[in-house]
């Protein structure tokens, strides 16, 4: 009888030991993209979105812990609610909210322009999008996945124009596709369009950018989080935002 109570006792002076507090950290998903999320050299993340997500997180008193990893399977995890986990920066679309939890907007890009091979003239002949999506005889270049904003989301369903899709290719990988020939523009935020050309390597001078007079203001980017992160989470970080 003594040996039980004292193992007993033993069990509730360990439970009590634990910090009442204490819970898993939410993970936070970003990958290499100048200059929105960029690791440092002491394993911090840092840049547009990364620092008031981080910042927020903070702020509410909120454990995370930094988890690398492509949109694709951010996309994925999220959505089947694999993790107790969030992307940084995404697009909120309405698909999207059929499965992830958002915040408050963290960040609002500039204006959508396009990078296209320099020289290409049929590139530069168009203002807006629409035109340049009519036009058969050039691809666009998109990420499986991807959003590009709500309205060149959907003016690509609605022309269905000619498309490349390309399934977790870097920014490089991207570049390299246009220089080759087999594509002739992708949508970028105007943020990053030097950004990644020189990253990548290259001189700005093999590229030229076009800007379109019909796309809106830029897009707001949110934190999404899959269904295991709870709503009285996102208060709280939607209340550090403010």
């Amino acid at each position: 009888m003594y040996r039980y109570n004292l193992m007993v006792l033993l069990s509730i002076l360990i439970s009590y030991s634990e910090p009442v507090h204490a819970e898993n950290p939410v993970l936070l998903y970003y990958f290499e993209r100048a200059p929105y999320a960029i690791t440092d050299n002491n394993g911090g993340v840092s840049g547009l979105v990364a620092t008031p997500a981080a910042d927020a997180f903070k702020k509410a008193g909120i454990p995370f812990q930094w988890k690398k990893m492509p949109f694709k399977r951010q996309l994925e995890t999220i959505k089947y609610n694999k993790k107790k986990g969030c992307g940084i920066g995404w697009f909120k679309t309405t698909e999207r909210e059929e499965f992830a939890r958002f915040s408050e907007s963290i960040y609002q890009d500039k204006p959508a322009i396009t990078i296209s091979k320099k020289g290409h003239q049929t590139l530069t002949q168009y203002r807006d999008v629409i035109s340049l999506f009519r036009d058969e005889n050039i691809k666009l270049l998109v990420k499986d996945g991807f959003s590009y904003g709500r309205y060149i989301d959907e003016q690509i369903k609605k022309i269905s124009p000619e498309t490349v899709v390309v399934v977790n290719s870097s920014n490089i990988q991207m570049l390299q596709m246009i220089l080759a020939g087999r594509a002739d523009y992708f949508f970028v935020a105007e943020e990053e369009a030097q950004k990644i050309v020189l990253k990548a390597g290259y001189d700005l001078s093999q590229f030229q950018v076009t800007h379109y007079f019909d796309i809106p203001a830029g897009n707001y980017r949110y934190i999404g989080c899959a269904r295991q992160v709870p709503q009285e989470t996102i208060d709280l970080i939607n209340n550090a935002l403010k």
